[in-house]
């Protein structure tokens, strides 16, 4: 049997699909268990109505603390030899875990990664891990996962994805990685329990299969930058936590991919906050223009959304274009971006080009000046790994 646990705070309207698609899967033996975190939109009438109609469901009430209490009061409960999570507000495919539990039984793993499908309204992506499928035991996670779990090279590029959501794990492991999460942590909270656990892990495996669809529902968090000094706090309760597990796990570059997986997170999460302290011009690279021209933006990312954030709330008028080459993804997730084809050859705007990943910048650069974009109008952010370290130094 395996356990799999739904974390539920007031996601009424999407609830009964993802325990529809729960209780649909091919792999029937299972027990589902739902922890009601306090809801108090109806979601827990839900939960109850459900907990009725099937006895493999069990149904926790507690009081509203937060996810990483809810997982922690679901694996408590839980009873299975192996343990896999959903969010109450995604949903899976039919095969998902009998593809999971059938991988794990004839590999003997601790655990079994998946990908996953990115789905904002019409608009789906199939993201998978970047490190190959295959068995990582031994020298093989050393050599290849350990390296790059974290960060792979680049901000926001790591080498397996850092979801619970898309694995299925021995029971005992999630208990003792998620019971060692402290509850306050609110900001990367699968990455609190998934890292400890590939430590922990004597035989991983990854798949390619994208059974979970993870759904973008709500944009609020992008645009949002009034609270930043409380995720300054939360960033950083995260990252003594994963010092405190990677400090000590032998890892030679442990360091450089904490401190690039932490920026990455304060760049995206309190970019005015830094950008404002930004006396060198790296974060806000024509900062003495602003309000004086317009500019058009070059990337819809994680980062590109930050950079956006900021300049609404600083100065509204001055994009006069936000463009990406997926702009029908981000258009479907309510954000007002265009084609890049849009970017006129005669524009006298300035172009930010924000993106991190430093081979891509340059080659859209090249791309913009063969387009008859002046090289003067072109400005990208390059963070080097002394300023990284500067960064980290701020929390």
């Amino acid at each position: 049997m395996i356990s799999l646990i739904v974390p539920v705070y007031n996601i009424k309207s999407y609830l009964s699909r993802c325990v529809d698609s729960i209780l649909a899967q091919t792999y029937r033996d299972f027990e589902l268990i739902l922890v009601d975190d306090g809801s108090t939109d109806g979601s827990s009438g839900v939960c109850d109505y459900y907990g009725k109609q099937d006895k493999r469901i069990v149904v926790i009430h507690k009081q509203n603390g937060g996810l990483v209490s809810a997982r922690k009061a679901g694996i408590a409960s839980a009873r299975g030899e192996y343990a896999g999570f959903v969010d109450g507000d995604d949903w899976i495919e039919p095969q998902m875990y009998q593809r999971l539990t059938e991988t794990a039984m004839k590999c003997q793993a601790d655990i079994v990664l998946g990908g996953s499908i990115e789905e904002a309204g019409a608009q789906t992506i199939q993201k998978t891990n970047r490190l190959n499928p295959g068995i990582y035991e031994g020298q093989r996670l050393w050599e290849e996962l350990y390296p790059s779990m974290l960060c792979a090279g680049e901000f926001f590029c790591m080498g397996v994805q850092p979801y619970l959501w898309n694995k299925l794990v021995r029971r005992r492991l999630v208990y003792s990685c998620i019971m060692a999460v402290d509850d306050g942590i609110r900001v990367g909270e699968d990455v609190a329990a998934v890292m400890p656990m590939l430590l922990k892990a004597d035989r991983v495996v990854i798949t390619d299969y994208c059974d979970y669809h993870y759904c973008i529902r709500d944009t609020s968090m992008m645009w949002e930058h009034g609270n930043e000094e409380k995720e300054q706090t939360g960033l950083g309760l995260l990252h003594c936590h994963l010092q405190s597990v990677l400090s000590c796990s032998g890892i030679c570059n442990f360091e450089s991919q904490l401190n690039h997986y932490s920026v990455g997170n304060m760049l995206t999460r309190m970019y005015g906050r830094l950008a404002d302290r930004d006396e060198e011009g790296v974060l806000w690279p024509f900062a003495y223009r602003i309000n004086s021209r317009k500019c058009i933006l070059y990337s819809a990312g994680h980062f590109g959304r930050a950079v956006y954030g900021y300049l609404q709330s600083r100065c509204p008028d001055m994009v006069e274009l936000w463009v990406d080459r997926e702009y029908r993804r981000y258009q479907a997730m309510g954000l007002p971006v265009h084609s890049v084809d849009d970017i006129s050859a005669e524009t006298e705007a300035d172009i930010l080009v924000a993106i991190l990943d430093l081979s891509l910048a340059d080659l859209i650069r090249n791309n913009l000046l063969q387009s008859g974009v002046r090289q003067d109008q072109i400005y990208c952010i390059r963070i080097t790994e002394d300023e990284v370290r500067e960064i980290i130094g701020s929390i």
